[in-house]
């Protein structure tokens, strides 16, 4: 339970964000509360979205590069701040012929990407504000020789994304470009996007593969064709898109996660609410997006969010040395994960929060921390009473300022790795869909 899965250097998804110990993943975290937020982790370019940006850039520039003499046309959806095309236009030397309409909902976004263009001299750039869902948006402004969909194709169903793919050619020039981005976890619509693309009649003209996100740019090579109004291209269904494997009442649970209104209540019952499983890597980004999280994961993330929106609780994390039997593994993550360990169990270390107890806590707790377990789902918490550690009686060690590093210490001194590979490698496959 305590495993916190590999570390990574690194922010919603706009793909929704571990435990870097240098202040990366606070901003990662903070920048799921809303969608004006969430562009703050385009400036750190240490981050999931700040590489990925790196990545658009770098095709949208290698696109103008090939671009033929004369006045160049692009549109980009739901295009945000507009990092990834103001960005590139600040410093290229095609800029005069770019004319541009980036298509954008959220009105504080539309006011930054307007602000970024005029501070950059651009122009020729049009930001809109209004609903990049509907090709009413795009007219007057396409055919485009460059077409931008990034951020997208993650918050839309799978239908919506083979939809939308096969009315591209509608907003494209003979020969446009589309640069498109898509999150790689499981289940991976990458290659059947590509399909997707193909039959609509473009070709391959590059791509970054680089996990967890595909940075793809594609050619059109068949001919265009007229645009047609009064088209929705999909619905923007935003973290619900993240996890069509999970339950509805999961799903709604979550969503408090990307709300910075959500009160300590709804944090702590969306945090129980995650599946248990091991994300593919140790950031929050990748376990918000892949809708699962180990019990180091989830407490070090709770722990973080309470120290920013409810500091007064004054949020601890500790760590527990405990046996996990069979029996205690069966009720907790099935029998899958049970089978994995030895007859005897196995000591492990397993995280949990403790917080300060408000006037409300009952008679006999005021010099007494509360513990909070959210590893896994139960009766919903009343925000007063513990939630106690669910692996059992063990010893408690409180993490110090580097929670990882206390934990991976330990792990050495206490468990034995060997007895412990199979239990991780069964936890791993928790939480995933069922086609992955």
């Amino acid at each position: 339970m305590g495993t916190h899965g590999q570390r990574s250097g690194r922010t919603p998804l706009r793909d929704p964000q571990p435990a870097d110990q240098d202040g990366g993943e606070d901003r990662d975290r903070q920048a799921l509360l809303n969608w004006a937020a969430w562009h703050a982790a385009y400036e750190q370019p240490d981050s999931v979205l700040g590489k990925r940006l790196a990545l658009v850039q770098g095709q949208i520039r290698s696109v103008l590069d090939r671009a033929p003499a004369g006045p160049i046309r692009a549109v980009s959806i739901c295009a945000g701040q507009g990092h990834d095309l103001i960005g590139v236009l600040a410093e290229h030397p095609r800029r005069g012929d770019v004319s541009a309409r980036l298509v954008e909902l959220d009105e504080q976004n539309v006011e930054l990407a307007r602000g970024a263009a005029a501070a950059a001299g651009l122009t020729g750039v049009e930001v809109v504000a209004g609903d990049a869902s509907l090709t009413d948006a795009y007219a007057g402004a396409v055919p485009a020789d460059l077409v931008i969909v990034c951020g997208v194709f993650g918050n839309i169903s799978a239908d919506d994304v083979l939809a939308t793919v096969a009315r591209l050619p509608e907003l494209c020039a003979a020969g446009a470009s589309v640069v498109w981005t898509r999150h790689r976890n499981p289940p991976d619509l990458v290659p059947r996007i590509l399909q997707a693309f193909e039959e609509a009649g473009f070709e391959p003209a590059g791509s970054d593969d680089a996990p967890p996100f595909w940075v793809g740019v594609n050619r059109l090579v068949a001919e265009p064709r007229p645009l047609q109004l009064g088209v929705k291209l999909f619905d923007f269904v935003g973290q619900d898109a993240l996890w069509p494997h999970l339950d509805a009442s999961v799903r709604a649970a979550l969503g408090a996660l990307f709300r910075p209104d959500c009160s300590m209540v709804e944090l702590v019952e969306a945090m129980r609410a995650l599946p248990v499983g091991l994300p593919s890597d140790g950031s929050a980004q990748t376990m918000l997006r892949e809708g699962r999280g180990t019990a180091a994961a989830k407490h070090m993330f709770l722990a973080q969010v309470l120290a920013e929106r409810f500091a007064v609780v004054e949020p601890r994390l500790v760590h527990r040395v405990y046996q996990l039997e069979r029996h205690r593994a069966r009720e907790l993550y099935g029998e899958d994960v049970a089978a994995a360990l030895p007859a005897e169990g196995l000591t492990d270390v397993h995280r949990y929060v403790t917080i300060k107890p408000s006037s409300r806590h009952i008679t006999g707790l005021e010099r007494t921390r509360v513990p909070l377990d959210v590893t896994v789902a139960g009766e919903p918490w009343n925000g007063c009473s513990p939630l106690e550690p669910l692996c059992g009686p063990g010893r408690d060690f409180p993490a110090g300022l580097d929670p990882e590093a206390d934990l991976r210490a330990l792990e050495w001194q206490y468990c034995d790795p060997k007895a412990r590979a199979p239990y991780l490698a069964a936890l791993a496959a928790c939480g995933l869909p069922p086609d992955a």
